[in-house]
């Protein structure tokens, strides 16, 4: 029996080690995040706009996020610069989008992304999926440094 519990101990210690040597190489966010359903997130890109990341810190959008609302699994917005606060508190008012203001919709159970969307088929999609037909997103809250 002493050898048995020899090799569970030894057995357990590399286990151990291996777990913390992993840990040591897992990638971790640093700075300020909102953090989203399923692992993914919204952080500060170098200019302080808003970028929509995995939980592995690659970008899900080319761009940078305008607007966004979290809706049960889902997390929509619209693509672009947040615009330009008129007062402290930018995120109390209700974004209203150009002609050319490209939509996303992320389904953060499956992962999957539909981006670029006008706003007609940017809301059609979002009936589709029961949301809201009435649907309101906020720019983002400046980012703190």
């Amino acid at each position: 029996m002493p050898a048995r519990s020899a090799r569970l101990v030894r057995s357990l210690a590399c286990t151990c080690l291996l777990l913390i040597t992993l840990n040591a190489f897992a990638k971790t966010v640093s700075g300020p995040v909102v953090v989203l359903p399923n692992s993914f997130y919204l952080q500060p890109d170098q200019g302080g706009q808003t970028k929509l990341v995995k939980h592995d810190g690659t970008r899900l959008l080319p761009g940078t996020i305008a607007a966004y609302a979290v809706s049960g699994q889902y997390v929509i917005g619209a693509e672009g610069t947040t615009p330009a606060p008129s007062h402290e508190i930018t995120n109390d008012l209700d974004f209203t989008g150009a002609a050319d203001t490209r939509y996303f919709i992320l389904d953060t159970v499956s992962g999957k992304l539909e981006a670029g969307l006008d706003e007609a088929a940017w809301r059609k999609r979002l009936k589709d999926l029961g949301q809201l037909a009435d649907v309101h997103i906020y720019p983002p809250l400046p980012w703190q440094n």
